[in-house]
Formats: C-alpha cells, structure tokens, sequence
C-alpha cells in the first residue's frame, strides 16, 4: 500500500478516537443541554464519516462495497454541517423555536436534498488506483461542486453568526464560545481542505484536512471545559 495512503488511514483513525472520545466527553457534562447534545451529533457524526472513510480505505479485494459505503461516510459529513448549523440556532434562539419546524424541519430537508444526489450521480471507484491498492473515489463534477458549494455556504454562515455572537455575550459566555467558534474555523476549513484533497485526488491535501479538523474539535472541547 502507498505509504501516504497509510498515513492517511492512521489519521482518520486518530481523528475517530478524538472526535468519539470529545463527544461522549461533551454530553456527559450536561446530557440534557440542547446545544451539548447537538455538539455531540456533531463530534459522533463527524467520527462515523471517518470510521466508515477509514474502513473503505482498507478494502482492497471488495470493490463492490466501496461506493455504497463511500456515500454513507458523505451522509454523515452532511450532517455534522446541519448540527453545526443547530449549534447556532440553539444559541440564537430560543431552545424551543430552535427544534420548530422552522429551523430543525428546514434543516432536515437540506439534509435531504444534500445526500440523495449521490444516489443520482453516483460516485465511480479508480479502478487503475485500485490495481495499485489505492482507493480513490470519483464524484461527478456537477454534483461536487453542488455540495462543495452548499458546504462553503453552510460554514461561512456558521463562522459569521459564531463571530458576531463573540461580541454580544457576557464575558464567562463569551470566552466559551470563542473557543467554540475557533474549533468551529478549524473543523470547517479542515472539511473544506478534505473536500478538495477529494476534487484533486490528493492523499497529501486529505491527510493535513484531518490535522486541522483534529485540532477544531479539541478547540470545541476546551470551549466546554470553560466554567
């Protein structure tokens, strides 16, 4: 196997460990907590997506299995933009109108309309990588600009309503959600950094996208740590 790919899969391994072990952390200091619990759909969301990314990548005698479960991975990274988006609306808003269908049912039908295109345009595995051991997946170009683009919408509303609420709150509250919106910067731009490792097929751009999500999500932890 290409050395890089290795080094590839050792990080999505680290990131899972973090991002489960950040999560189980986060809802255990107050489970009933609304923006606690969707920080965690956040963190498990985000070490599915990885877990399911890391096993495709060990597939090498099985090429069926590995578009059916590629997408799977994608569904789940769908979602950790829609919990991030939550995150938001629960700060914002009330907790009640935050689950109203207003926010949460407009946030499941972009959920939707995120993920049942990879059903349409259907991703193709590199069969001449895959000769060499190395997994590599195509997404038609319509449908990766599509959701790279609703992807870079999502974040760049996310890190805007994050940084004007850095300046509203009271100090304590402030100083938690600077934390919080630092680790958001990081995961979303380490998202983004996967997807276009993804666009140019580049193992290199793929590993430093996991490197930085690590660190938003121990950035997002510390914003919790903070009493």
């Amino acid at each position: 196997m290409d050395p890089f790919n290795i080094i590839k899969i050792i990080m999505a391994i680290i990131t899972v460990i973090i991002a489960i072990t950040v999560g189980f952390h986060v809802i255990r200091l107050n489970p009933k907590d609304l923006l606690n619990i969707w920080f965690t759909i956040f963190f498990i969301s985000s070490s599915l997506g990885f877990l399911i990314y890391t096993i495709y990548h060990l597939i090498l005698n099985n090429p069926q299995i590995i578009i059916p479960l590629m997408i799977t991975a994608h569904i789940f990274f769908n979602f950790v933009f829609i919990s991030l988006m939550m995150t938001v609306f629960v700060l914002e808003k009330f907790k009640k109108a935050a689950m109203s269908l207003k926010y949460f049912g407009s946030m499941m039908l972009l959920f939707f309309l995120m993920s049942v295109g990879y059903f349409i345009w259907i991703p193709k595995l590199d069969m001449d990588r895959y000769a060499d051991d190395i997994v590599d997946t195509n997404t038609p170009i319509e449908w990766l600009i599509f959701i790279t683009l609703v992807r870079t919408a999502l974040s760049i509303y996310v890190v805007y309503k994050y940084a004007m609420m850095t300046r509203k709150l009271e100090e304590d509250t402030k100083k938690r959600v600077q934390w919080f919106f630092i680790g958001i910067i990081f995961a979303t731009i380490g998202m983004f950094i996967n997807l276009v490792g993804g666009f140019l097929s580049s193992i290199v751009i793929e590993i430093i996208a996991l490197i930085v999500i690590d660190i938003g999500t121990l950035a997002i932890l510390k914003g919790f740590m903070i009493k």
